[in-house]
């Protein structure tokens, strides 16, 4: 005979008796064991039970779609560390979050609209030279394909038992996949300066082909950005000095007084307004004053092209190249981001 589940009590749950089911959803990665027996949660009121034709129950989901579903999760991780073993360090971790996106959208839990979105606004990540800068914090280590659609997974069927709301559902499921990549990205990298030397240009070719085979990204994209890597190692066209008149003796007195040409220095940040750079000027100086000391800042106004205008702020001038890498190390060891650079000139 068929059976259906009964609740006898609707109402709204305490907070604390939703927080126990989660618990047990985090626990055992789908519903709780009593929920699947047909039983209400520990604490919940109305227990429901077994009848054989009750008019005003809901029948109970089969087993084996759920086991279909637990198989194709546990499929996914095979295929991930598949597609991502070409790379390595921070640039897996890139990847395996592109990688698990795919295969959420491949099994239904995000919509294509979705994956479209967050990966258009974090494909910088995987396109730096032609494409704007992603969300920071995409190298960092992340779950495994399974564990995260095992987690989208059991709060859809929590939802569907009414063991979370509808905004309690939503609420977590936006903040997985913002952890996971963000659809709008509040804080950026820096932009990605072209490879230096053809060594690094190589690497960068190499890349690129492995993400083409991969299928992270289109023959397009792929074209597009080793276009980009091939015009950053052509040769600079040499600057023709034009005919200036005589500087009078107090601009030579001026020269002599002040460095000539750009000196030694550090970039800091980059920021997309200049009031952006003064305001993250002021905070950084707070921050390491006993690093930074008395220096001098600059904000120089840099045109990237499609990836648009940005604003690096800039700090020195230094005595040396060699000072300004011990200043930086010192500022990356209290989690600053720092580069040594040129200041003035």
């Amino acid at each position: 005979a068929q059976q259906f589940i009964v609740w006898n009590n609707l109402s709204t749950r305490p907070a604390s008796q939703i927080a126990s089911v989660n618990l047990s959803l985090l626990d055992s990665g789908e519903v709780p064991s009593a929920v699947r027996l047909g039983q209400a949660p520990a604490g919940f009121p109305g227990a429901p039970t077994s009848a054989a034709a009750a008019p005003t129950g809901r029948p109970m989901a089969p087993a084996a779609p759920a086991m279909a579903g637990q198989e194709q999760a546990m499929a996914t991780p095979g295929t991930e560390m598949t597609t991502t073993a070409a790379f390595s360090g921070a640039d897996q971790n890139i990847i395996s979050r592109f990688a698990t996106m795919r295969a959420l959208r491949d099994q239904g839990l995000v919509t294509p609209q979705e994956y479209a979105t967050r990966r258009q606004a974090n494909v910088g990540a995987l396109l730096p030279l032609t494409s704007p800068p992603s969300s920071a914090g995409l190298d960092r280590p992340v779950p495994t394909t399974e564990q995260i659609s095992g987690r989208l997974r059991a709060i859809g069927r929590a939802l569907e038992l009414r063991a979370i709301s509808v905004s309690q559902h939503a609420a977590e499921r936006n903040m997985i996949l913002d952890a996971l990549m963000p659809a709008a990205p509040v804080r950026l990298v820096n932009p990605a300066p072209p490879p230096q030397g053809l060594m690094e240009a190589a690497d960068s070719v190499r890349r690129l082909e492995q993400l083409r085979d991969g299928g992270f990204i289109s023959s397009d994209e792929y074209t597009r950005e080793r276009a980009a890597i091939e015009k950053a190692m052509q040769p600079a066209e040499p600057k023709i000095a034009s005919a200036q008149s005589a500087p009078t003796k107090l601009v030579e007195k001026e020269k002599m007084e002040k460095p000539k040409g750009p000196q030694p220095g550090v970039h800091l940040a980059s920021y997309r307004s200049m009031k952006q750079a003064e305001d993250g000027w002021k905070l950084i100086q707070r921050r390491h004053r006993t690093v930074l000391k008395d220096m001098e800042h600059e904000v120089a106004k840099v045109d990237l092209g499609k990836k648009g205008v940005y604003y690096r702020l800039k700090a020195g001038p230094l005595k040396s190249d060699g000072e300004a890498k011990q200043i930086c190390a010192d500022l990356k060891k209290r989690r600053q981001f720092c580069e040594p650079s040129k200041i003035g000139g």
